[in-house]
């Protein structure tokens, strides 16, 4: 039997689309066995997450040019399903990860985040998973890159997760096929602002980064309780964002704040 303690992660942070992403502490244990094809999570009866597992698998086996085993996968923990969290990620992550362990391979985090990010079709979260803390990551030359930086001091996230899914194929959907130069120019100057500050651990200097997300204004039909929580008065909210294509949405404020959830430093990590 193998195991994983594979983070939640929020990604775009509102401008930073399919490039930023931060782990979160909160966690899904994935308990990987040989022998069978089965997800069991909650509340996965209808989510794909078997399909997820079996996509892994099948890509290890031909990217590696070996035989790997069939898996029965049960999932525990925190990570709640079709929340913008990056369930899907820690499933994804696990079983590579128990691929790459089976296959007598050496425990690398960038080989799983490159596997991932194929099935995934992007790599912000599995890559915040995988490493922990904040990342930026995107692919030059067809390679896949990515930066690491511990998350700033000082920082926790208020994680509020409503009680209705949006599905990450319904949210894309719904984007436009273009942009106009506007909402290019903003986006490149606020991903810009958000990564410098967030690299000096200069947490002020994410304060007004965080409005006007281009992909935010077109997925708020989805999402209509995002402008109410906007509305906050707190000295303490440095900022409001859609977690990855939602419904969960991130406060991002100073310590103290007693319900609130840390930043993961440490990402994937195989559990004895």
């Amino acid at each position: 039997m193998l195991r994983y303690r594979v983070p939640a992660s929020t990604t775009n942070l509102a401008h930073g689309f399919d490039c930023l992403g931060m782990a979160l502490g909160l966690f899904n244990t994935i308990t990987v066995e040989p022998g069978g094809t089965t997800v069991t999570a909650p509340g996965a009866a209808d989510d794909g997450l078997a399909r997820f597992a079996s996509e892994v698998r099948d890509l290890c086996a031909s990217t590696w040019g070996i035989a790997v085993p069939g898996f029965a996968v049960t999932v525990q923990g925190e990570v709640p399903i079709a929340r913008g969290l990056g369930s899907s990620s820690t499933i994804i992550l696990g079983v590579a990860a128990a691929c790459q362990q089976v296959a007598g391979r050496p425990f690398d985090r960038v080989e799983l985040i490159r596997l991932g990010a194929v099935i995934e079709g992007h790599p912000d979260n599995v890559a915040a998973a995988a490493l922990g803390g904040f990342v930026v990551v995107g692919e030059i030359d067809g390679e896949l890159r990515c930066q690491r930086f511990d998350p700033p001091a000082g920082v926790t996230c208020e994680v509020i997760i409503p009680d209705f899914e949006v599905k990450t194929v319904e949210a894309r959907r719904v984007l436009p096929g273009t942009l106009s130069k506007a909402d290019h120019v903003r986006g490149l100057q606020h991903t810009a602002l958000i990564v410098a500050a967030l690299a000096r651990g200069d947490i002020d200097g994410l304060r007004g980064c965080f409005t006007g997300g281009w992909h935010e204004q077109h997925r708020a039909a989805l999402n209509p309780h995002l402008h109410g929580l906007r509305q906050s008065s707190d000295p303490h909210v440095i900022g409001t964002f859609l977690s990855g294509s939602g419904s969960t949405v991130i406060r991002l404020r100073r310590e103290p704040f007693a319900d609130g959830v840390r930043p993961d430093a440490d990402g994937l990590q195989r559990l004895a």
